[in-house]
């Protein structure tokens, strides 16, 4: 601990050493405890407003980096001499995010009651499959009497998706009014940030963490998509090619899940791998299909998109990992897609402060942080 002195007829003063008490250290990690804890909370039961605006302002940075791009391409095709006005790339990006948005909603919804119509049909191609196995092991076979699996729970887990999907377009009418107020209001951040920090060097650092927050989370959402819909446009040829049943949902989800680092990709090729296992009766559909997803994934995850990212974002895989736990326990399924620009954020936030910034090394892949 540290205490002023006052020396010399100026009164000028100098720091000088203390005794470091070790009770202050006890209290500021038992505030910081009860303040993680108080956020949790927070985070917890405040889900109807937190995860739509959290949604919202990573929805509103995916419009700008849009923006951002067509002004580049505007720059290099000009239409009788000009650029696109700014209202205008604006315009084209929020449709752009809308549509896609809604698409996806749109095949989600229109493919779950193809399952409960074909379950039959994959029910006997599982039992063949399954009489296959004991067949080898020499255990009975299964007759045509014995269900593998009753329809009731299939109905039921299709009506809870429904539920979903329903909830997902309340939620989406939601983040589209957080992300229009975003929209609305972004020109005058800039004279509410002078006027909250009227202390020139504190308002310097503000920006510089604001723009690099702004940098980091529309490069990667950015790119993210676009490397998403490169996987899910390969991986629906493939599947089409195959003969696939539900082809497009199955690309919609693998779009969906490349978010969420590591694991999303390659759960998302699971899934319609297993479907060609039991749609059908031979086995080169199912290797054909589970060969082609995983080298599209391998290519694109781990040799294409660390090329155009170059080191990315600097997360350790490990702090990844957990970050994907807590918050999938707090919001679902959506709190994992959050994960990574939540953390990103984080971050970078205590990277930019003495004492905060051991925790912005913890949290990078490599010990370095940016500042």
């Amino acid at each position: 601990m540290r205490v002023l002195r006052e020396r010399g007829p100026d009164r000028r003063a100098e720091w000088r050493s203390t005794p470091h008490d070790p009770s202050l250290n006890i209290l500021v990690y038992a505030a910081a405890a009860l303040l993680a804890a108080l956020v949790t909370y927070l985070l917890v039961v405040g889900d109807p407003i937190f995860k739509p605006l959290v949604i919202a302002v990573l929805a509103w940075h995916l419009i700008n980096g849009m923006v951002g791009a067509l002004a580049n391409v505007s720059e290099r095709i000009r239409i009788r001499g000009k650029t696109l006005p700014r209202s205008v790339r604006l315009i084209v990006a929020s449709g752009a995010v809308i549509a896609l948005l809604y698409a996806m909603v749109n095949v989600m919804v229109g493919n779950m009651g193809q399952v409960v119509t074909r379950a039959p049909m994959y029910e006997q191609s599982l039992r063949n499959a399954a009489n296959m196995v004991n067949g080898w092991l020499g255990l009975q076979e299964l007759t045509n009497e014995q269900p593998l699996f009753e329809m009731g729970p299939i109905t039921a887990l299709v009506r809870a998706l429904a539920r979903q999907a329903t909830g997902m377009l309340g939620t989406g009418g939601t983040v589209a009014v957080f992300v229009l107020f975003l929209l609305l209001e972004q020109n005058v951040f800039s004279r509410k940030i002078t006027v909250l920090f009227p202390n020139p060097e504190r308002e310097v650092r503000v920006r510089r963490i604001l723009q690099q927050i702004g940098t980091e989370v529309q490069s990667y959402l950015w790119m993210k998509t676009l490397m998403g819909l490169l996987v899910t446009g390969l991986s629906y040829v493939v599947m089409k090619a195959v003969g696939l049943d539900l082809a497009e949902f199955w690309a919609l989800l693998i779009f969906a899940l490349s978010y969420i680092p590591y694991i999303g990709a390659w759960v998302g090729v699971i899934f319609p791998t297993a479907l060609a296992l039991v749609q059908f009766e031979i086995t080169t559909p199912f290797f054909v299909t589970a060969g082609l997803l995983a080298v599209i994934q391998f290519t694109c995850g781990s040799i294409l998109e660390p090329r155009i990212m170059g080191k990315g974002l600097n997360i350790s895989p490990m702090v990844m990992l957990l970050c994907l736990s807590i918050w999938g326990a707090i919001w679902g399924i959506v709190g994992m897609f959050l994960a990574v620009p939540i953390t990103v954020v984080v971050m970078i936030v205590c990277s930019h402060f003495e004492a905060t910034r051991p925790v912005a090394i913890l949290l990078s892949a490599d010990g370095t942080v940016r500042t």
